[in-house]
Parts: C-alpha cells; structure tokens; sequence
C-alpha cells in the first residue's frame, strides 16, 4: 500500500465508522496528535487512536462524511473531512478535521490533527 493508499483508506474507514479499519491503517507504535477545541490529546498506538475516533463518531446517528480528500503535501499526506451527524442531546452538529500524516511501510506512523470542534447546524437538506 503507497502512503496516500492508507490515508485514503482512512478516509473511507472513517466514514463507515469502522473503528478495526481505523486502527489498521495506523503502525504499531503510531502517535496521535490532536488539537481540539478544549484540548491538546496525544495518543499512542493504534487501539487508543481508534477508540478516540470511536468516541467522537459513535454517538452520532444519521452520520455522513459529507466531504473529504487526501492530497500529498512533500513527505506528508494531508486529510481532511468535513462530517455531520445528529447527537441525542445537541442536535444536528458539524465538524471538519485536517490532518498531516506521516506514512512509513504502507502505515500511519504519526497523525497530527486540528479539529474545529462539533458545531451546531441545521439538518441536511
């Protein structure tokens, strides 16, 4: 698998929400950096990454990935998805992450991540 095949790959894990996926695009020793509206996480291995993916999308019904791509960036691939979903208590809410990965044998090694936080929105149209 090429480095952009596994960030892509990513892309699509995370929009099934497939937390096995998600933690097999990631090394072994991988690292999980994300800046979020209320904290910086730093997260190791891929079970802690993945379970902090399935923290911020499983609580959301009616989920879509409603934008996203994976472009190279010179030695790093750049991920970025914008997603919607409906949450129990909040409503509809919105959120965008962009991500810098470093890919090495065919595996995220590190994934540095800005999220802009869940943010209300309307329903889909």
């Amino acid at each position: 698998m090429d480095d952009t095949a596994v960030v892509r790959e990513l892309l699509e894990a995370i929009r099934a929400r497939d937390v096995d996926r998600i933690a097999a695009c990631f090394a072994p020793d991988a690292r999980l950096r994300a800046l979020t509206p209320h904290e910086l996480r730093e997260l190791d291995g891929p079970d802690a990454i993945a379970d902090r993916y399935r923290r911020w999308l499983e609580p959301l019904e009616s989920f879509d990935v409603v934008s996203g791509d994976v472009e190279p960036i010179a030695d790093r691939i750049r991920l970025r998805y914008r997603f919607r979903g409906h949450d129990r208590v909040k409503g509809w809410q919105e959120n965008e992450h962009t991500a810098y990965a470093t890919v090495t044998k065919g595996r995220v090694e590190a994934l540095n991540l800005s999220c802009a936080g869940f943010r209300p929105s309307e329903p889909p149209g």
